[in-house]
């Protein structure tokens, strides 16, 4: 009797054993948010001691320089540099759901994203807020291949809603050639190019740049790496 019982406990025991082992063969490798599969990081993931070196190599030779220059141009204030930039995850996967969108419409495909650093104007009228004027700021472009170049981009629409993708360097030596030809300023600090969508005759161009994250300072606070 006691030998009949421990058969049936071995058995039950090599039952569940078997029953895991199928069900984790039937585990998929990918993610369930979008499907792709996951092969571990990307090889540009950095230590996070290397991070730290490079944030301190910042702190030390451009952060004087930017707060010197600034507070020179108003003594009013001090001055605090943005040290840095933030976006909310579900602004970037809707970014990214956009840029992806626009370029299918336009028969393109995505090959890379700048990161353009900048600087918001001293007049505050660009940005999310006015607080962030004089501040350091970047933005995001996304780039396509053009004739073995790549380039970045945004979307033309035409009057019969056809999309095309447009290289931002042409529309500049276009805008550049115009400027000369009329005697016009350059580009302001308003121009309508800008906007997520501007007017050009019959067509129509969407921007695919993307700005107006949250920059840190103003206001001044701790970051990440700061250590004192």
């Amino acid at each position: 009797m006691k030998a009949s019982h421990k058969n049936l406990r071995r058995f039950l025991f090599l039952s569940v054993l078997a029953g895991t082992l199928l069900a984790c063969e039937g585990i998929s490798n990918k993610t369930d948010d979008d499907g792709t599969n996951y092969d571990g990081p990307p090889k540009q993931i950095i230590p996070v001691q290397q991070a730290k070196i490079m944030y301190d190599s910042y702190t030390k030779r451009r952060v004087p320089i930017i707060k010197d220059f600034e507070e020179v141009e108003d003594s009013t204030q001090e001055f605090h540099p943005t040290r840095y930039g933030q976006y909310s995850y579900e602004t970037v996967k809707h970014y990214m759901s956009f840029i992806e969108e626009e370029a299918k419409l336009a028969k393109v495909k995505i090959k890379g994203l700048r990161f353009y650093f900048a600087n918001y104007p001293a007049d505050g009228s660009l940005g999310s807020n006015s607080k962030y004027a004089r501040h350091n700021t970047f933005f995001l472009l996304p780039t396509t291949d053009f004739n073995g170049e790549e380039l970045g981009f945004f979307i033309r629409v035409d009057e019969n809603g056809n999309r095309k993708a447009v290289a931002v360097r042409d529309l500049m030596k276009k805008k550049n050639t115009l400027r000369r030809q009329k005697g016009t300023p350059g580009f302001g600090s308003k121009m309508l190019l800008l906007n997520p969508v501007f007017q050009s005759g019959e067509e129509e161009n969407i921007s695919l740049t993307l700005n107006d994250s949250q920059m840190v300072p103003p206001p001044r606070q701790d970051d990440d790496f700061k250590s004192n």
